[in-house]
């Protein structure tokens, strides 16, 4: 998962933020020790991320500052004419180390609706569990089943609510109800924008070029499953964070389908 910040306004936000912690600091220094100055300094200082701004200068006008998150993923979303259809590899990694390949990224949280995501596993793990509690009041208060529309809204306020302190997640929905098949996607600040075709993670730009050149508007969901395996394991070919096998979960009327590709 990459986070883009222009180069043209990296200095000024990077300067902003050490301005703004060390007043913190300043306020929390007046009415503690010597001691605990060093650790609320500390404290505050953890909020930024680590940038490396001697790098900045070697960058070209116009350039990007990268910062990456030392776990991948190839996720891959399409909406179909009768359905919805998400891959997604299951390689787990911190940095170099490959804790496991048969980690899940997708999650069935009803019967039509299912989660993909990528980002940090315990993050997104937590989301599921809050989101499947979350469903249930819902239904329990409303006395229905709760739409796509509604689940990716309750996501996206959750993200939302949470976003000066963030889940490292990209998420994608998909689900289909009484207005057809949907999918939304999702980034860790609550944006929620609905898509046709879509792919996330580490994997996501080789995962595109595929996407991009096998689409149609009037797919099926046979053909979309085909499309998605190729895209993820394009994603697989090319990004060291993504691998082991491809996870495909497909949403029609009949309910949700899973098969995995070794």
């Amino acid at each position: 998962m990459l986070i883009r910040v222009d180069l043209l306004c990296a200095n000024s936000i990077i300067s902003s933020a050490v301005m703004i912690v060390g007043i913190l600091a300043k306020g929390f220094n007046r009415r503690n020790s010597s001691h605990s100055r060093i650790y609320n300094y500390g404290q505050f200082a953890n909020v930024l991320k680590r940038v490396d701004v001697t790098k900045l200068d070697g960058l070209p006008l116009g350039g990007a500052l990268t910062m990456s998150f030392p776990t991948g993923a190839t996720v891959v979303g399409i909406k179909c004419t009768d359905g919805v259809v998400v891959a997604t590899d299951s390689l787990i990694s911190w940095g170099t180390l490959v804790l496991s390949e048969k980690g899940i990224k997708a999650f069935k949280l009803t019967d039509t609706i299912v989660l993909a995501s990528a980002g940090l596993v315990s993050d997104y793990q937590m989301l599921v569990n809050r989101l499947q509690a979350q469903i249930k009041l819902y239904e329990l208060n409303q006395k229905k089943p709760i739409t796509v529309k509604a689940l990716a809204k309750m996501l996206a306020n959750t993200l939302y609510s949470i976003r000066m302190t963030p889940l490292y997640v990209q998420t994608v929905v998909i689900g289909i109800d009484s207005t057809g098949p949907q999918m939304y996607s999702l980034d860790m600040g609550g944006s929620l924008i609905p898509e046709d075709i879509t792919a996330t993670g580490t994997g996501d730009r080789t995962a595109y070029g595929v996407l991009e050149n096998y689409y149609k508007p009037e797919i099926t969901v046979k053909e979309a499953e085909e499309i998605a395996i190729k895209a993820v394991k394009a994603g697989i070919a090319r990004d060291i964070q993504s691998g082991g096998d491809i996870r495909v979960m497909s949403v029609t009327k009949a309910g949700v389908a899973e098969h995995v590709v070794s």
